[in-house]
C-alpha cells in the first residue's frame, strides 16, 4: 500500500508534461508606488532568485528522474531510492529556503505600506 502511495504521485510527475505552474505576478505590478531605485532593487533580487530557484528545481528534477527509474525496476532498490528520496527533500528545502530569503530581502526595499499592499495583493491571488 505504501509502495502504491508513492508510485502514484511519482507516475503523475512522469507523464510527459510539464506540471502546471502558477505564473508568478511581478511585485512591480503589484505594488503601484516603487520608486525606480526600488524597482531596481526589486527586479535585480528577483532574477537572481529566480536564476538560483531554478538552477534548484532542474536538479530536483533530475533527482526525481532517477527516483522514478529505480521505483520501477525489480526488487528491492532502497539502499538507491533512500538516499534519494533524502536528496529531493533538502533540495526542496533548499528551495523553501531561498524563496524566503528573497521574500525578505525584498521586505528590505518595500516601506511597511507597501508590504501591507503586497500581502493583501498576493492574498488575493492564493484564493
Amino acid at each position: 500500500m505504501l509502495l502504491i502511495a508513492v508510485t502514484l504521485p511519482l507516475m503523475a510527475q512522469h507523464d510527459g508534461r510539464q506540471p502546471e505552474r502558477r505564473k508568478h505576478t511581478d511585485i512591480t505590478e503589484l505594488v503601484g508606488d516603487l520608486s525606480a531605485s526600488q524597482k531596481r532593487k526589486v527586479d535585480a533580487i528577483s532574477r537572481d532568485s529566480r536564476e538560483r530557484v531554478d538552477a534548484l528545481r532542474a536538479r530536483q528534477r533530475a533527482v526525481r528522474d532517477s527516483i522514478g527509474t529505480y521505483m520501477h525496476l525489480e526488487g528491492d532498490q532502497s539502499k538507491v531510492l533512500y538516499p534519494l528520496f533524502d536528496r529531493e527533500a533538502r533540495l526542496q528545502a533548499s528551495i523553501s529556503r531561498e524563496m524566503y530569503a528573497t521574500k525578505l530581502r525584498i521586505d528590505e526595499v518595500l516601506t511597511r505600506e507597501q508590504r501591507a499592499e503586497l500581502r493583501k495583493a498576493t492574498a488575493k491571488d492564493k484564493k
